[in-house]
């Protein structure tokens, strides 16, 4: 079911994209879909929430470090500071407790950095990055909470008898215990 509903989250990043013209593109959005879609709708929504985050903190490092990069007077000062902000942006995201949204800050962060040239004219673009990103994770969950696909039968079936082979277990033991209990309660 995962494996559908990731489908159709994709194809509908694509889809979206594709009607807004050439000048966009769909890459991030259904990445994000695709990191962010889980086997139930809890956990897209735990994953999501990182994403997002990761989202926010990875841009606007991306932005911090497309100006730190340009007050460096080399060329290929960005080289080094990509290293620093991924490190930098594990450090952050662990002292937040947030260790979901690492992979995708720094992966946005990265995507910024070395995506586009290093103008200060760029900062809108980076911005673009991140609306498109949440777009990807936001078409995730909205496809995992109200998209339901039916069950395979026999799959079913095989998890109502494998419950019902839980409560028979969990029912002879209550049973042994009382029958114990009542036999050291009667014991001379």
């Amino acid at each position: 079911m995962r494996n559908i509903k990731t489908a159709l989250a994709v194809f509908i990043c694509v889809a979206v994209f594709a009607m807004m013209g050439p000048n966009f593109n769909p890459l991030f959005a259904a990445v994000a879909a695709v990191i962010t879609m889980e086997s139930n709708i809890e956990e897209t929504v735990e994953s999501g929430w990182n994403r997002i985050l990761g989202t926010i903190i990875g841009g606007a490092a991306g932005m911090l470090g497309i100006f730190i990069s340009n007050l460096i007077p080399f060329e290929f000062g960005f080289i080094a500071v990509i290293p620093l902000g991924v490190m930098g942006l594990i450090y952050l995201c662990n002292n937040l407790k947030k260790h979901g949204a690492i992979t995708i800050a720094c992966v946005m962060f990265i995507s910024v950095m070395t995506t586009y040239s290093q103008d200060l004219g760029n900062y809108m673009l980076a911005g673009m990055r991140l609306l498109e990103t949440a777009f990807g994770i936001i078409v995730a969950y909205l496809v995992n909470r109200f998209i339901k696909l039916p069950e395979c039968d026999a799959e079913k079936q095989k998890d109502e008898k494998s419950l019902a082979a839980q409560e028979n277990i969990s029912n002879d033991s209550k049973k042994m215990r009382l029958s114990s209990l009542i036999a050291m309660i009667l014991k001379p």
